[in-house]
């Protein structure tokens, strides 16, 4: 019996060579690197700023195959580990994140950094575009129940995988995810958002062009590499000191605002000339951001409505909107720690925008289409977490408690709702 074991064991390894060689990099994992580790990710040189004002919605890819680097990179900016800390802030910790290739579906195992088999076939048709990679974002709810939650952190992951891509020359869009239920997932996860990833089939071509009104500095570059951000992020919840005029800025811009590049690539699938620094559903940006220092609280404006379509000026500009130090009754409506915070920012929706705009009336201003927002305002937090670690800040996201008492100290009505609140200032 031993004797025919060895024999059929060197029989099917005499035939696995010359048909390992025909396999794509993606289906050799499947017999190779079910458990084992992907590729060190590749270093993401360029500048935390330059990603930020670069990233934008790819919709056409060429047939290019991506690198296992590249793979292994993109998912290790997602959802991975640095030495210190996983490369987000972690909300929910609740996010699964599926791989679907021409040969099979894998599952990010983020610990190990590996790829786990799924599932066999090309699944890849789920999403509305064609591209090399679709990575699925699927929220496990026996990990978090907290829908809000979990949207947020995939909000975070998305940006990162925006970046990653932006680093390294390819592109992705944020999508709806419900056609993923086609891999068959376990009923205790909730498919969220499909990105499709792969080379633009279209390259990037951007002419800088910044804004022409501001009472606000223009926005500078760091010395920190998108590496170097997601890898130092920092976070605390004592915070101290002072935030200059310069600093506020740049997290405004980060947290909301537009690119200062105008996009040159324009298609049929790409018409948009000026790009957030977030992406939005339909690009309604409903978000309003409020900044709350101890000198009054602002209201950030960081565009015309829709001007983006055009190319007309940019504003990213604050208007006063109460004098006084409100820092301790925001504090007391989410959490008692940010109150010696210099600044902090609360992400607002207004409902009426989320009902659509004029030749796209699709109406997003549901209970049933909250997580949409709260994506957003999640991939705006994570924004302001990396731009404050870039100019030697901490910051951290907190969920507002008492969201009327907020609304009251805001001067909004009930078709405003709280979305999330960072605050950002230097390590007590």
């Amino acid at each position: 019996m031993k004797k025919f074991v060895v024999i059929l064991v060197i029989l099917l390894l005499w035939h696995i060579p010359s048909s390992f060689e025909k396999m794509s990099n993606y289906s050799r994992l499947a017999i190779v690197m079910k458990n084992e580790e992907l590729p060190p990710p590749l270093p993401l040189n360029l500048t935390l700023e330059e990603c930020i004002a670069k990233r934008k919605s790819v919709r056409e890819f060429s047939n290019e195959e991506i690198s296992m680097k590249e793979l292994a990179t993109i998912l290790w900016a997602a959802y991975g580990y640095t030495d210190k800390d996983r490369t987000i802030h972690l909300l929910a910790n609740a996010i699964e994140i599926y791989v679907l290739t021409n040969e099979a579906v894998y599952k990010y195992d983020a610990l190990n950094h590996s790829l786990i088999f799924y599932k066999e076939g090309d699944y890849r048709k789920v999403s509305q575009y064609e591209a090399p990679i679709q990575l699925g974002l699927v929220w496990n709810k026996s990990k978090c129940p907290d829908e809000y939650l979990a949207s947020a952190e995939i909000g975070e992951i998305g940006q990162n995988i925006y970046f990653a891509a932006v680093a390294l020359n390819l592109g992705t869009v944020t999508t709806v995810g419900f056609s993923l239920k086609a891999i068959g997932l376990p009923p205790n996860e909730e498919p969220k958002i499909i990105m499709p990833l792969g080379y633009p089939e279209y390259p990037y071509n951007f002419e800088y062009k910044h804004w022409k009104f501001s009472n606000l500095p223009s926005i500078k570059q760091s010395s920190y590499s998108l590496q170097e951000a997601i890898e130092e992020r920092r976070e605390t919840k004592e915070f101290k000191g002072n935030i200059t005029k310069q600093q506020l800025s740049q997290i405004l811009w980060a947290a909301y605002g537009f690119s200062y590049y105008v996009d040159k690539v324009i298609t049929e699938k790409n018409k948009i000339r000026r790009h957030r620094t977030v992406p939005s559903a339909h690009a309604y940006y409903p978000i309003k951001i409020y900044a709350i220092t101890k000198e009054g609280i602002y209201r950030y404006h960081a565009g015309v409505y829709r001007y983006y379509m055009w190319n007309f000026p940019v504003l990213h500009s604050i208007i006063r909107i109460r004098k006084g130090d409100y820092r301790d009754a925001i504090s007391n409506a989410s959490l008692a720690e940010i109150s010696n915070a210099p600044l902090i920012l609360i992400s607002v929706l207004d409902l009426r925008m989320a009902k659509g705009m004029i030749g796209l009336r699709d109406d997003f201003s549901g209970e049933q289409f909250r997580w949409l927002w709260y994506y957003e305002a999640g991939a705006s937090a994570h924004n302001v977490l990396l731009e404050a670690t870039a100019w030697q800040l901490a910051a951290n996201i907190t969920m507002p408690k008492d969201s009327d008492t907020i609304r009251q100290i805001l001067n909004l009505n009930e078709n405003f709702v709280p979305l999330l609140i960072v605050a950002v200032g230097e390590e007590n």
